[in-house]
């Protein structure tokens, strides 16, 4: 244990890993303020409000269509949007006027946005859709999301095959209806940030761990350390523990405090809401909270490989200069890589999409193995799990037998 806070500490002992946290800080305070900024309310003299105190307002309209979007429901929000469009601030020219318009569809604007998606064309999305819609053709949203699909997969412009399409009806079809309906716009914002954070998290996470195991070499207490009595064993070990706890401590308190500030600021509600009220075509049948759980897993494991192949150049290289661009290349370099690459199939199990879920989720990826269909998140996190694994013992036989310089 002694061994293992000696590792930890002259982590933290070094100046530069110091100002690397205090940045941290900084991010998560910036970040934090960009996503409460994502949620805008408008008031009824057409005045803008956003962060916390949009947040609060926003809530309270919104709640106030909470519950079950049955077909009654759908119909009522056709209605009242029909009123609100002839009403003498729609038709006005005077932006003000229109914000007042605005205002008064905010409370429904979830279930507008479904109905929206479910009368859009696949790849677009009709913004007034719904003022072109009857409040009768309204009730039929949730089967318009399945017979749209079976479209778009009959009309050619897609690359799915046989048992990737019936895969995808299935998941359609297996989604429960009807929504339930809430204020989910903290989530929202959450959700389309985290990524954003978690990518800078991990970079800076790669630039703490990246010294450990060539720290001895840069010093030239490389001879003392190697020929201690503990120095080719538990010493190493010791190492390799700093390195996992540093990663996850860091993960985990960072990302808790990002998830925590947001969702205090902007509400927790429609936890339990579906991701498809955010992600109309989603094949991930989940809800907010779900959502978020694989994405910070996702993030975790990519963070975790990232560090592990950060440590592992440090202990091969003997240069944490080599090691604080490992991180880099694997979590930014192969991104552009996938751009040239036009093989989504391969690109698709690239390290970097650990930490992009969010996006995943909202696309059709899917791979075929062993004659099973399967969404690629499923595939990658445990993927790269096993293989973060596998790293633990190259990493501590490459430091074991380095030879003293």
């Amino acid at each position: 244990m002694k061994m293992l806070q000696f590792e930890i500490k002259k982590v933290f002992c070094k100046v530069k890993n110091q100002m690397a946290v205090a940045l941290l800080l900084v991010i998560l305070i910036a970040v934090s303020m960009l996503t409460m900024n994502r949620v805008e309310y408008v008031d009824s003299n057409g005045n803008h409000i956003s962060g916390m105190m949009g947040a609060r307002s926003l809530r309270a309209e919104k709640n106030k269509w909470k519950g079950e979007i049955t077909e009654d429901v759908l119909e009522a929000v056709v209605r009242e949007k029909d009123a609100i469009n002839h009403s003498p601030e729609s038709r006005s020219d005077n932006i003000e006027e229109l914000d007042k318009a605005y205002a008064k569809t905010q409370g429904f604007s979830g279930i507008a946005e479904l109905i929206n998606n479910a009368f859009s064309e696949w790849r677009d999305y009709d913004h007034f859709a719904i003022d072109n819609v009857s409040a009768e053709e309204a009730k039929s949203v949730y089967a318009r999301r399945i017979s749209n699909l079976k479209q778009f997969l009959d009309s050619g412009e897609e690359t799915f095959s046989d048992s990737e399409k019936k895969y995808l009806i299935k998941k359609y079809e297996e989604l429960e209806t009807p929504f339930y309906y809430e204020y989910t716009d903290g989530w929202s914002a959450l959700l389309q940030n985290i990524s954003t954070f978690i990518l800078v998290l991990a970079l800076i996470i790669g630039f703490l761990v990246s010294g450990i195991f060539s720290s001895e070499f840069q010093t030239k207490a490389d001879a003392i350390f190697f020929s201690a009595k503990l120095g080719r064993n538990r010493a190493v070990l010791s190492k390799m523990g700093a390195g996992f706890l540093i990663t996850t401590v860091f993960y985990v308190v960072f990302v808790l405090l990002y998830t925590l500030v947001v969702l205090l600021a902007l509400g927790a509600d429609g936890a339990n809401c579906p991701i498809q009220m955010d992600m109309w075509r989603s094949v991930y049948n989940v809800t907010f909270l779900q959502a978020y759980l694989l994405i910070v897993a996702g993030g975790y494991v990519g963070t975790l490989f990232a560090a592990t192949l950060s440590m592992l150049a440090s202990a091969i290289t003997r240069s944490t200069a080599t090691a604080i661009i490992v991180p880099f290349i694997v979590l930014c370099a192969f991104p552009f890589l996938s751009r040239v690459i036009t093989l989504p199939g391969i690109c698709s199990f690239f390290p970097d999409q650990l930490l992009e879920v969010y996006i995943t989720m909202k696309d059709c990826v899917l791979v075929e193995l062993g004659g099973k269909v399967v969404d690629v998140v499923s595939v990658i996190i445990p993927v790269y799990a096993a293989v973060c694994l596998l790293l633990e013992p190259i990493l501590y036989r490459v430091y074991k037998k380095a030879q003293v310089s």
